[in-house]
């Protein structure tokens, strides 16, 4: 794909991640105002084992169609390519079912014996029906991703997100339900409903697609059966293993934060704000990046699959310095106006303390995803699975040692901990197999330090005189916005961003 192509592609699936993030965030300050902290961390709790049904269901399987689809379009055998959707299909349908029936008999033991909350267990199984659907889509959205049809990809996820929240809104406004059970109860039966409306659209768009792509191409089986087991496995058994771990995780949180003295619902509400509130808020910039992650899969794959290496070398260098320049200006914005940012989504003083304690971590969690992407397009996997199952091992030992011993502090230990570990080694196996060297004093000090400086010259307008006249989030996001401006020409006049990188920006708007 040419750079503006990719590049175009990428905005388009950046508005709709970043829509998909800014509604997500409303849902969660109106799921806040109905469910409160504690509700938030019941919910969170919800999701911590649906996410691993939904890993059994779906990991794996986007990444093989999309991978399977650009290689063999890119050579003509789009009969290749339609086998190897239809074939996905079926094993996501397979594995989606056979989670949906293990979530639905034993949710009640869920409940009991992990979460020692019964009200979990009829939210659970609300859940499980939105299993297939999910799984179907995670098919089709790769199909998407691999023919760069932004749109097809992000409006089913948008109008799902719609649907959850609308049908959410509805059941609040109407039945008023009582008590957490019911509360939770409504919020995954939309979510469900919204998984499915969300199926039969992309369906309807494949199936458009699929006339013109696939008409009169003859089904090309060879060895399908054995490349999907070769891309989706590895994926699939590193996913599920991180998320049952990840589930393990989030349930020794509040059982931990409950042994350092915090009461049942003081723990599910420090728990909530640090994973439902904190965590989303940091992630909402990295959209853009997110899609062109999501891209890269494809385009490094193409490039790998044909042995073009200078296009690897060159599209991996690019990926990485403009993630590191936009990391850094987040990083700093998100230290400098946290509790701006905590009171302006949730009112709620701890939630922006949490935003500043974790926000050193951004650079990271930002470079780790395009760092994975990147690897699964050039077949690195394995490692990818490797690297997951480590850091999530870790993390669940470390917060089985320390959250019982001192609380919230050792749970933010072992996220700065696991967080510089998983990137740390996600980068030293990309630097490895593509040959980058990292420009350290370009991409790593230089953005650091002008985005310091930028936050710091913008929170300079705090000391004129007028300043305490001006209502306070309006002019806080007004000093935001000013160190956004003040970021770039920073770093042009330090060397940060030369001229090449100017020009390379231009031309990927043309």
């Amino acid at each position: 794909m040419k750079k503006n192509q990719l590049f175009r592609s990428a905005l388009v699936m950046a508005g709709g991640s970043l829509a998909m993030r800014l509604l997500n965030i409303v849902y969660r300050m109106s799921l806040a105002g109905y469910l409160g902290a504690a509700g938030l961390g019941l919910y969170q709790l919800l999701l911590s084992v649906f996410l691993l049904a939904v890993t059994v269901s779906t990991s794996g399987i986007s990444l093989t169609v999309t991978r399977l689809t650009a290689e063999s379009l890119s050579v003509g055998n789009a009969g290749r390519a339609r086998c190897a959707v239809r074939r996905c299909i079926a094993w996501a349908v397979l594995f989606s079912l056979l989670a949906a029936a293990a979530l639905c008999l034993g949710s009640g033991w869920i409940a009991s014996a992990l979460f020692a909350d019964p009200r979990t267990a009829r939210p659970l199984r609300l859940l499980a029906p939105g299993l297939p659907f999910m799984a179907v889509s995670s098919c089709l959205k790769g199909y998407f991703v691999a023919r760069r049809s932004a749109f097809s990809s992000v409006s089913g996820d948008l109008l799902e997100q719609l649907v959850t929240m609308g049908l959410a809104a509805g059941i609040f406004a109407v039945l008023r339900p009582q008590d957490l059970e019911a509360a939770c109860c409504a919020v995954t039966l939309s979510s469900t409903v919204g998984e499915g409306v969300s199926c039969l659209f992309h369906f309807l768009l494949y199936r458009q697609s699929a006339k013109k792509i696939f008409a009169g191409q003859r089904p090309d089986r060879r060895g399908i059966f054995r490349t999907i087991l070769h891309i989706a496995l590895p994926s699939m058994g590193g996913y599920t293993a991180r998320n049952v771990l990840s589930a393990a995780e989030n349930i020794l949180i509040p059982r931990g934060l409950r042994a350092h003295g915090a009461g049942a619902e003081a723990s599910l509400a420090q728990y909530g704000r640090v994973q439902g509130m904190a965590m989303p808020v940091l992630l909402f910039p990295s959209a853009f990046l997110s899609a062109l992650a999501s891209l890269l899969i494809p385009e490094v794959a193409e490039a790998h699959a044909s042995g073009r290496r200078a296009a690897i070398l060159r599209v991996t260098c690019r990926s990485l310095q403009m993630t590191l320049l936009f990391s850094f200006l987040m990083a700093a914005v998100f230290w400098g106006f946290s509790q701006e940012l905590g009171l302006a989504f949730y009112r709620d003083a701890q939630a922006g303390e949490l935003l500043r304690i974790l926000s050193p971590l951004v650079p990271l969690l930002y470079l780790d995803g395009i760092v994975d992407s990147i690897l699964k397009g050039l077949d690195q996997q394995v490692s990818s699975l490797k690297y997951n199952v480590a850091d999530s091992s870790l993390r669940v030992a470390g917060i089985a040692l320390l959250v019982p011993r001192y609380g919230v502090q050792g749970y933010l230990a072992v996220l700065f901990f696991s967080t510089v570990l998983n990137a740390s080694l996600s980068l030293h196996r990309l630097l490895r197999v593509s040959a980058v060297r990292v420009d350290v004093p370009a991409w790593v000090l230089k953005p650091a330090l002008c985005a310091a400086a930028a936050v710091a010259l913008a929170q300079l307008l705090r000391l004129l005189p007028f300043a305490p006249l001006l209502p306070a989030l309006p002019f806080a996001a007004a000093r935001a916005l000013l160190a956004c401006a003040a970021y770039p020409l920073l770093l042009r006049a330090c060397g940060g961003l030369s001229r090449e990188d100017l020009a390379w920006l231009r031309g990927s708007f043309h």
